[in-house]
């Protein structure tokens, strides 16, 4: 499952699943700077957050609990409240993205076999260094966190 994540303003969530999509749907091909792409990779996000100590709320992050709607054909959209991503950026903010990087191998030995391919670890450290980065911004600018899984 393909996972990314935008910010936006309450305001545009409360437009409604279809608005939140073509938002989506404008920035990823603008492959605009906003755009928190986590690949198929949120699941391992996900375990190195555990690792590093976050709670259930700070794991909505990767995977949001209020759902906005969904195509029916394998899209889902759900979002991060501003109060949540208060609380997600407080704990981001508490550890880095090397911190959590140090459990990697360990984690990625349990889902890879044969090894960790080369240049995959790199992928995955921008993968946390931009989910820093979002949740940074939203926080400091008031905005919630649209997440959209493909497939």
């Amino acid at each position: 499952m393909n996972v990314s994540l935008f910010p936006l303003p309450p305001r545009e969530v409360d437009s409604g699943f279809e608005h939140v999509m073509s938002r989506y749907y404008a920035l990823e091909s603008e492959d605009a700077a906003g755009l928190c792409d986590l690949g198929e990779d949120s699941g391992v996000v996900e375990q190195l957050l555990v690792r590093a100590g976050a709670g259930d709320e700070v794991l909505a992050a990767v995977s949001g609990e209020n759902v906005l709607g969904d195509d029916g054909a394998g899209t889902v959209c759900t979002f991060v409240p501003v109060e949540e991503v208060a609380r997600i950026a407080r704990f981001l903010s508490s550890v880095s993205v090397h911190e959590v990087m140090q459990s990697a191998p360990e984690v990625l030995s349990g889902i890879l076999r044969g090894g960790i391919p080369a240049g995959y670890l790199d992928d995955l450290r921008e993968s946390l260094d931009d989910l820093w980065k979002l949740y940074g911004l939203a926080d400091r600018e008031g905005l919630c966190v649209a997440q959209v899984y493909e497939g």
